[in-house]
């Protein structure tokens, strides 16, 4: 069988964060990424929901809620429910965190983040 360890909510805050940022389509290593992901939150038609977010971090349902709810707690992102489900958006505060600690987390859960994305392509920012 295979050896699936479980991970904590920080490294998939991190991975969630990624996958909310990708949605931007913008480079975390550009000098002024901060403003230009304000610019292109403010013109972002799509969405993007809950299963996409477990999908991304593929864990369960409660690791999700769990992850979505610090998120929003550290203002890192923001969920918000309509009537076609969930809309969930990283704010600049999550993009300026995700720069300033990128290469920290990178480090810090390198083994982790290496199994995790075996066989999913990660952001072309997280593979320098």
């Amino acid at each position: 069988m295979a050896d699936r360890r479980y991970k904590g909510y920080r490294i998939y805050a991190y991975i969630a964060l990624a996958r909310l940022f990708a949605e931007l389509n913008l480079d975390l290593r550009q000098d002024d990424v901060v403003h230009r992901a304000e610019a292109a939150l403010a013109s972002y038609s799509g969405r993007i929901s809950k299963e996409e977010v477990l999908h991304a971090i593929r864990s369960n349902s409660h690791m999700t809620e769990k992850v979505l709810e610090f998120l929003t707690s550290e203002g890192y992102a923001t969920v918000q429910r309509d009537d076609r489900g969930y809309d969930i958006r990283i704010t600049p505060a999550g993009v300026d965190h995700l720069r300033k600690y990128n290469q920290f987390y990178r480090d810090l859960y390198r083994s982790e983040l290496d199994q995790h994305y075996r066989f999913v392509r990660p952001p072309e920012w997280m593979k320098g």
